[in-house]
């Protein structure tokens, strides 16, 4: 199968934060349409304030996707500024604006999401793996942890939840995922960006039963908190224990220059024998000290057939 803009090529890129701008990055460079599913767990921040005062899905994550995609960059930027003073100082105009598009769509974010990627030219989708607030809760030892933002900042974690249990997926969502040539998980971070969407039971469902290959994007480093210490292997031992259904057909995996701000995860290929289908290993590391979305560009358009 070939891939390309032009082909009618789609894509399905699934997690959270400034790890999943990458993803996207990479793959507008070589498919027609991308949708991103995106978590709405968070609740630190301006989306926090907005979640405690509106009773609204977090609105920073989807914000990020947008801008990531983007056709028009200036508006991008004005949609990442961030006030710095006064009664608005540290909200983010996207996420303002979002929920504004929000309630004058009658409270339905999927359509606010629709009109926004209209306004910004985005060349797909922007979608939340469910549209009901949910609150992200972990375990760690004998005690427990409730709130993303808490949660990344804690370290050897053992099991993450959503409240409430089983929320519904978004149906579009779970429609993007069944029409995908490509499914690519992450980057970002494991807890609190990536398993927050796969533990929304029908996002997970439409992942597993997919019949397009499932790409898990590797992080460049542990992350201070709630990977600190973990290795590749452990990463992929607590997205098994979470969905046991799921299968990487690739990884991508970093090696080459020395990431800053936590220890790289390094690729033991002998390890990797028999739990993913199989591993691509490129320098992945870009000026800014994250995953190059060029590089990750065409290492994705490979897999395609380009």
């Amino acid at each position: 199968m070939s891939a390309g803009p032009g082909d009618g090529s789609r894509a399905v890129a699934i997690g959270g934060g400034h790890g999943l701008s990458r993803s996207l990055g990479a793959l507008r460079r070589v498919v027609d349409h991308v949708t991103a599913v995106v978590t709405v767990a968070d609740d630190g921040g301006s989306s926090g304030r907005l979640r405690r005062d509106l009773d609204v899905v977090a609105p920073g994550d989807l914000r990020m996707a947008l801008a990531a995609l983007a056709g028009d960059r200036g508006l991008a930027d004005l949609l990442q500024y961030r006030f710095p003073r006064g009664e608005l100082a540290g909200h983010s105009l996207g996420n303002l604006v979002l929920v504004a598009l929000q309630d004058l769509a009658a409270g339905d974010m999927v359509d606010a999401l629709d009109r926004a990627c209209r306004f910004l030219d985005v060349p797909g989708r922007v979608l939340p793996c469910t549209d009901v607030p949910v609150t992200l809760h972990a375990r760690t030892g004998d005690q427990e942890v409730s709130g993303q933002a808490a949660i990344g900042t804690t370290p050897r974690l053992d099991q993450v939840w959503l409240d409430p249990p089983s929320p519904p997926a978004t149906a579009a969502a779970v429609a993007a995922i069944r029409q995908a040539d490509l499914l690519v998980l992450g980057p970002g971070s494991l807890y609190t960006s990536l398993l927050p969407n796969l533990l929304v039971p029908g996002v997970a469902r439409a992942v597993t039963a997919s019949n397009a290959p499932v790409v898990l994007v590797a992080n460049l480093r542990e992350q201070p908190g709630e990977t600190e210490g973990m290795s590749l292997i452990a990463h992929l031992d607590a997205l098994a224990e979470h969905v046991p259904d799921l299968t990487i057909d690739v990884l991508i995996a970093h090696d080459g220059g020395e990431p800053a701000g936590g220890a790289p995860l390094h690729v033991d290929e002998t390890a990797l024998a028999g739990r993913v289908g199989r591993a691509v290993v490129r320098d992945l590391l870009d000026g800014q000290d994250g995953h190059d979305p060029v590089v990750l560009g065409r290492c994705l358009a490979e897999l395609l057939g380009r």
